[in-house]
């Protein structure tokens, strides 16, 4: 019998619906090409919003791109998204076969799913309260309580895809992506699964959250003669010197993983491998990064792959364009790789795409295999230096580069810290 705590574990899958696209190669294409997903919405009205300027997918159908009448009944846009991204990915690996869900080759009761969210389906909550009072009728959807469900969005994706493995559905915040990917892959060393589909959607724009982040001035502000009143394309703009708070947005990414021994039976092509992880709590503050226990989240991460720091070809930032967290990540950039810091290329894609929310760290990750597997370094747009952050932010244009590792790192409100490495196979 195979020892699975040895098998290698291995990205063999990609999707994603973000404001830059509807899918991972528009996704893709944007970012390299510089273009922003930001912009002022109408659906954001300012008699109810204290921001205006997000980053929203345009194209969603009802049902997720499912075919099937009864999702568009739960109307939540992050169980929607992650439909859609989760079937992509899984069409992408070559498992969806026409007239099937799933290759006959594929056990399904061997197929882990870990599916995440930061909010759920608030969207939904928002509409349903709202037509209580419209209506004054205290009566709401039977479908709203599994629609705000976090764990419907891997429910829904099971059922959708068929598919019978352990199922989870991590709430981790603005990390929440990346530890989905870790819990898939823990199921894989673990045995108890030779695939997973593992990610996180998000789509949480209701009054009280947009409002809430605005209020506790972790959103984007807006001051009057900002660059961004007459361009709301720069409002994001990690590692600036006027960085001004994150600029909120939706979307989702799913990555299907295979060990090693189902990548050579299913005949799948490795697009990256996970080369280690790691998980580790602040036990600090309710918003404020820690220096220290991020610090020790990337070092656990490199020895987890057995890795020293300079192996490392490109580091993929939270990087989410407010004041503190840019700066405390710099430092900790800074402390871990020493001399190698001021060669190591680091990006935020968040200028683009604005921050996901649960949703973020899967998108990055997602960013990522596609970079090593296009030997291509997404840019950090709109960024101005600023003095005291004195790295490579791969400004404003993508950067040819032949990489061989990544490293992409996610932090979370609550203290929620992980990092993945990744390695073109």
């Amino acid at each position: 019998m195979r020892d699975a705590s040895r098998e290698r574990i291995y990205v063999v899958g990609l999707g994603a619906s973000t404001c830059l696209g509807p899918d991972m190669d528009t996704t893709w294409r944007a970012l390299v090409a510089g273009r922003s997903g930001i912009r002022r919405h109408e659906s954001l009205g300012r008699d109810a919003y204290l921001q205006d300027v997000a980053g929203l997918v345009e194209t969603l159908e009802p049902d997720g791109g499912t075919g099937d009448r009864n999702v568009a009944r739960l109307s939540a846009r992050f169980i929607l998204l992650a439909l859609k991204s989760a079937r992509e990915a899984w069409a992408d690996a070559g498992l969806m076969k026409e007239g099937s869900p799933a290759s006959p080759a594929v056990d399904p009761g061997r197929v882990a799913i870990a599916v995440g969210s930061a909010f759920g389906g608030v969207d939904f909550l928002e509409a349903q309260q709202a037509r209580m009072k419209r209506r004054n009728d205290l009566s709401v959807s039977p479908f709203l309580v599994p629609g705000l469900l976090i764990n419907q969005a891997a429910g829904q994706v099971a059922q959708n895809l068929h598919l019978h493995g352990p199922s989870v559905a991590p709430s981790n915040a603005c990390a929440t992506g990346g530890h989905a990917i870790i819990l898939g892959a823990m199921a894989l060393r673990a045995g108890d699964a030779d695939l997973a589909l593992c990610g996180a959607s998000e789509s949480a724009f209701t009054p009280a959250i947009v409002n809430g982040f605005a209020t506790m001035k972790a959103l984007f502000q807006g001051k009057p003669g900002d660059r961004a009143e007459a361009d709301p394309s720069q409002a994001s703009r990690p590692f600036s010197v006027d960085r001004d708070g994150f600029v909120m947005s939706e979307g989702a990414a799913m990555l299907a993983l295979a060990t090693g021994s189902a990548v050579e039976r299913l005949g799948l092509e490795p697009r990256a491998e996970l080369l280690g992880y790691a998980m580790n709590t602040d036990g600090y503050h309710i918003a404020m990064p820690h220096q220290d226990r991020i610090v020790e989240c990337l070092r656990l991460a490199l020895a987890k792959a057995g890795l020293e720091p300079t192996a490392i070809d490109y580091y993929n930032a939270h990087g989410t364009s407010t004041a503190l967290n840019d700066r405390v990540e710099t430092a900790s950039v800074k402390e871990v790789f020493g001399d190698h810091a001021r060669k190591l290329p680091i990006s935020s894609i968040k200028g683009a795409l604005g921050h996901g929310l649960g949703a973020a760290a899967a998108i990055e990750a997602a960013v990522c295999v596609r970079a090593l597997s296009e030997r291509c370094i997404p840019p950090t747009i709109n960024h101005r230096p600023d003095p005291e952050l004195d790295l490579d932010y791969v400004p404003g244009e993508s950067r040819p580069a032949e990489l061989k590792i990544a490293a992409s790192a996610s932090f979370g409100f609550g203290g929620t810290n992980n990092v993945l490495i990744l390695g073109r196979p």
